[in-house]
């Protein structure tokens, strides 16, 4: 059985990826638009079960603060795999932001996993 902080290290890089528009991983955005969402709700269930399961229930530790905003980051991320044109202007010029703070994420939970 895997950690669940492998399985949330996984999901940030899936969403990290599915969210890009770098143009070495535009590839990601030829999949079939049935792969992509399933990836977004992936993505989204990680992110809910980040903020509305552990973070609710650790708030007053590192990790549950770690959870609730990599969770928070996740459900924005997801948003953009599925559909970005929904988002308000703003929060669609914010995704480079979002995508480096949740790639800053992922390399938290990455490194603390390893050296465990």
């Amino acid at each position: 059985m895997l950690p669940m902080g492998t399985i949330m290290t996984g999901c940030m890089v899936i969403g990290g990826l599915f969210a890009t528009r770098l143009p070495v991983l535009r590839t990601v955005q030829k999949l079939p638009a049935w792969f992509r969402k399933t990836m977004a709700f992936v993505v989204f269930s990680a992110g809910s079960w980040n903020v509305f399961w552990y973070a609710m229930q650790h708030y007053a530790e590192f990790w549950g603060m770690a959870a609730l905003i990599s969770g928070c980051l996740m459900l924005l991320t997801s948003a953009y795999i599925f559909n970005v044109k929904c988002l308000p202007s703003f929060l669609q010029k914010m995704r480079p932001g979002v995508l480096f703070l949740l790639l800053c994420c992922a390399v938290l939970y990455g490194t603390t996993i390893y050296r465990l």
